[in-house]
């Protein structure tokens, strides 16, 4: 058995989308933050606690997104808040945005939760868990695996940011 639990984490005041559940495993562990107004999200402590996941200062190193359980951004709006639930990685921003930027269609509830800090986490009931994994589970299989015909996939760093 890991050392690993599962987190229930709501949006918070003013705040988008949730509830989300963050179950971290052997190979799915790290919670990644990116964050450009502040050094650690007020949150992580919280996070790695409950969790047992590592915390990854994505500005200062990175992991394969394989290995990414959560990510936190604090994104007015414009791009990071997008990447990461583009990816279908579960996100929190910090601050309380919705869905917004150029990738605003891919900021869903099922996935982000915005004004989040501390008080809207705290540990996910057995129940919880189930419900919330069977609804993204059923949410990934209707969106299918092809990503369209986009003949101008990126290579730079935004194709890279964008999974292009």
């Amino acid at each position: 058995m890991s050392g690993y639990g599962s987190i229930y984490i709501e949006k918070g005041p003013g705040g988008f989308g949730g509830p989300l559940v963050v179950t971290p495993t052997e190979k799915r562990n790290k919670v990644m933050y990116i964050l450009g107004e502040v050094d650690k999200p007020p949150c992580l402590d919280r996070i790695v606690e409950l969790s047992g996941m590592t915390p990854v200062d994505g500005y200062e190193t990175t992991v394969p997104e394989e290995e990414i359980a959560l990510a936190i951004v604090d994104c007015g709006g414009t791009l990071r808040c997008g990447i990461y639930p583009k990816k279908r990685i579960p996100t929190i921003n910090i601050m309380p945005v919705g869905a917004a930027g150029p990738l605003a269609n891919f900021i869903v509830p099922d996935i982000y939760a915005s004004a989040v800090g501390p008080d809207q986490i705290r540990e996910a009931t057995p129940q919880e868990v189930r419900d919330i994994e069977e609804t993204r589970l059923e949410k990934d299989g209707a969106k299918g695996s092809g990503s369209g015909g986009d003949s101008k996939k990126g290579k730079g760093l935004f194709g890279k940011l964008l999974g292009k």
